[in-house]
């Protein structure tokens, strides 16, 4: 067993694993992952299953000291990063000796980066799952300058990289499919159109729970509804006309207007929004959100056998 001793933690970093299951019925969310595919990509560099516990790192950079040697991999928003000042590719696996410092840097596209370690983190289930809900410090919370996280460690002396076609890109923009919600007929028929016709942009109001978009005024009718579920990808309409779009973290029930629900295939892409980034929304149907998933999976798992998102 070794240690990974945290040196900077920078704007947020914090243990993310198997989601939290089957208590949205308690007010408890998942968590878990903001970006699961590439958790699992990190997880796949180093020979872990998909959901094995990884520090998800947020934005700005971070450095970590390990205290013996230790296979790592990062994957995510960050491109670049350091071992002892000495620059080294993400999206790939790393050997690191006892005593290096690893300096994960700034990302540039995207938000989160993927930190993993051959063997896995250690961590303690509960309530089903291996994650950190940070709004009410379940399962972890949010990691400093000076705390630790011990890990198993492994043998697996194989070194993976990323195959090109399964590298995610972080843009600028980027679309979302995504199907009309519950009380989408509450909006005008500008508002109605304008939904999925025209871009929208990540407001600085952004976070796990989720982020408001500016755009289009989406003014839904008078009148809140009776509180009501809502998942990740869920589109509300709040009295602001600033659609929020919600993520891992968000509540379990809400009672603005439900516009829009990002379907699960692209829920993972929710993760890596930041502010300023551009959005679209494109319109499809249950049967077509099924086989877009589908497919998705179906190209995934030829890499990964036991992804689920």
């Amino acid at each position: 067993m070794g240690f990974i001793h945290i040196l900077n933690g920078g704007l947020q970093t914090s243990l993310q694993g198997r989601p939290i299951a089957g208590k949205r019925h308690l007010a408890l969310p998942g968590a878990g992952p903001a970006d699961p595919l590439s958790l699992a990509l990190a997880n796949w560099c180093v020979g872990n299953a998909p959901d094995a516990p990884g520090l998800e790192i947020t934005l700005s950079a971070a450095s970590f000291r390990f205290n013996v040697s230790a296979k790592i991999a990062i994957c995510g928003a960050a491109t670049s990063a350091d071992i002892d000042a000495r620059a080294v590719a993400t999206q790939r696996s790393h050997y690191l000796p006892a005593g290096a410092a690893l300096h994960v840097h700034v990302a540039r596209q995207g938000v989160r980066s993927y930190l993993t370690v051959a063997g896995g983190f250690e961590t303690t289930e509960l309530l089903g799952g291996t994650s950190s809900y940070l709004p009410a410090r379940i399962g972890g919370a949010i990691l400093r300058a000076g705390s630790a996280i011990a890990f198993s460690g492994g043998n697996d002396a194989e070194e993976r990289r990323v195959p090109e076609a399964y590298r995610l890109t972080m843009t600028g923009e980027i679309g979302l499919h995504a199907v009309a919600g519950p009380e989408f007929e509450r909006l005008a028929d500008h508002a109605r159109h304008a939904l999925f016709d025209e871009p929208f942009l990540v407001g600085n109001r952004a976070n796990r729970i989720g982020c408001e978009l500016a755009g289009p005024e989406m003014m839904a009718q008078p009148g809140g509804i009776a509180s009501a579920a809502v998942f990740p990808g869920s589109v509300q309409a709040p009295p602001s006309g600033k659609p929020y779009l919600l993520g891992v973290d968000a509540q379990t029930t809400g009672g603005y207007p439900r516009i829009a629900q990002v379907i699960r295939a692209d829920r993972h892409s929710i993760g890596q929004l930041r502010p300023g980034m551009r959005v679209r929304f494109l319109r499809t149907d249950p049967q077509r959100a099924r086989e877009i998933l589908r497919r998705k999976l179906l190209l995934w798992r030829a890499l990964m056998p036991e992804l689920r998102l």
